[in-house]
């Protein structure tokens, strides 16, 4: 299920489950585990058909849960939410100290968008693993998605780099391409473009896109945010709008859902708001009550930012008004931009300024470098004194200070630093700890900014 060979293997999974559902059920519902995964990876309309075919025939009396669970979740996590959610909150308070199961419930929590839950799992299952042996090959993917959304970049390139290793090591070249998809996106969300789009490449490279729409889906989502950290607006709506079918369908029932809002954004600056328009309610009809609170959000900003201009408040505040909103910095700062820019637009400057001000403090926490110009243009458009972080702080550090902050802006982790400085990784933590105030920055990811503005001031 880890390779690209996903209709064979989804078919022999499923066959077999099904001729052992009546004689050994707990088997084939083992079976139908792995089937699930490979239908999240191919995202095959037919194969969540084949899957409830097979569990219909299936006695109602099996006695472990998390099978049954993990294969609604899997294959399908918005359609069976509202049987799944409570029932997985149960499994999650049940699964303390077993890493397996842990890993378990955070790729369930992040498929339902319970991203918080994820992220507890993962942080969980992560800090075993690490004391006791490598990463189970299939965590790695999940992992770095909810990190990603949780403003974690760097644990997420942490979490690519092991499920890159591995896979490539084991010939695992859809593995290896997820992780891709993943780094791809995170360096467009910073503005490394070129690198993003060559990661994307790399990605579309390893996997069959109608074998593996997932991975094609991701892959174009990262080029997209690439496109539109340059200012190629068109180009971000052309890959955005192939991650729906012709008829405005997703081409993955998942990983599609969550470029509505992006979608939105691409289509007014390139003149498509009709087309966008349709796409989003076509979504949204489909989705109806079973859309996770995230996607609910994602749909209304998207509605906000195609709507006439005088409709547009509620569904920016709409977009905000999930408490968990939090949880997904990212994805609230372009929220609240927008908002922002539409109550400057009404010159309503006083309101603006606060959601201008937490979206910029996001962006430049999380180092999105693109997204915090924009958003200090158009705070300083408002009337915000906006100032820039200060590269001569540089100088007020230790020479072994500016040796390590030199080395994490290239994306170093603390034990590579300190494997090159003869430091423990606790030291070299230490030592950034106590450097970013002198900075004026709060994030690792804000480093690279800072000594490149550095490097043009002294020549």
């Amino acid at each position: 299920m880890l390779t690209a060979r996903h209709s064979a293997v989804f078919a022999r999974l499923t066959d077999t489950a099904e001729g052992l559902a009546r004689s050994r059920p707990a088997a084939a519902l083992d079976l139908l585990t792995d089937a699930a995964v490979v239908r999240f990876y191919a995202g095959r309309a037919a194969q969540l058909q084949r899957l409830e075919e097979v569990l219909a025939g299936l006695p109602e009396d099996v006695p472990d849960p998390w099978p049954g669970v993990w294969v609604r979740a899997v294959s399908d996590p918005f359609g069976s939410r509202a049987w799944l959610v409570p029932r997985l909150r149960r499994l999650a308070d049940e699964s303390a100290g077993r890493p397996e199961r842990l890993t378990a419930v955070g790729v369930m929590a992040w498929l339902m968008d319970e991203t918080p839950l994820a992220v507890r799992a993962f942080d969980e299952a992560f800090d075993h693993w690490e004391a006791h042996g490598a990463l189970p090959d299939g965590m790695g993917g999940a992992a770095a998605w909810a990190y990603l959304e949780q403003g974690r970049w760097g644990r997420a390139r942490e979490a690519c780099a092991r499920v890159t290793a591995v896979g490539s090591a084991l010939g695992l070249d859809h593995a290896v391409a997820c992780a891709a998809a993943v780094d791809a996106m995170l360096l467009a969300l910073q503005g490394d473009s070129e690198p993003a789009r060559a990661r994307a490449a790399d990605a579309l490279a390893l996997v069959d896109p109608l074998e593996s729409r997932s991975v094609a889906v991701y892959a174009r989502r990262a080029l997209a945010a690439a496109a539109a950290a340059d200012g190629a607006h068109e180009t971000a709506y052309d890959q955005l709008r192939a991650v729906f079918t012709a008829d405005g369908s997703p081409v993955h029932y998942h990983a599609s859902y969550p470029a509505l809002a992006d979608l939105a954004a691409a289509a007014v600056r390139a003149g498509r708001r009709e087309q966008a328009a349709a796409i989003v309610e076509r979504a949204a009809h489909a989705l109806a009550g079973n859309a996770s609170p995230r996607l609910r959000a994602l749909t209304e900003r998207a509605r906000g930012l195609l709507a006439d201009p005088e409709d547009a408040e509620p569904r920016f505040r709409a977009a905000l008004a999930d408490p968990d909103s939090a949880h997904r910095p990212f994805e609230r700062a372009q929220a609240l931009l927008d908002l922002a820019e539409w109550l400057r637009r009404r010159r309503r400057i006083t309101e603006a300024r606060a959601p201008f001000a937490e979206a910029l403090e996001t962006f430049r926490r999380l180092g999105a470098r693109p997204w915090a110009e924009r958003a200090l243009a158009e705070s300083r458009a408002a009337g915000l004194d906006v100032a820039e972080t200060d590269p001569g702080s540089l100088a007020g550090l230790s020479p072994q200070q500016r040796q390590i902050i030199g080395l994490a802006a290239r994306g170093l982790t603390n034990r590579e630093i300190g494997e090159r400085l003869f430091l423990s990784p606790r030291t070299v933590g230490s030592h950034l700890y106590r450097s970013f105030p002198k900075l004026g920055i709060t994030a690792r990811s804000q480093l690279r900014d800072l000594v490149e503005r550095a490097g043009g001031n002294r020549s």
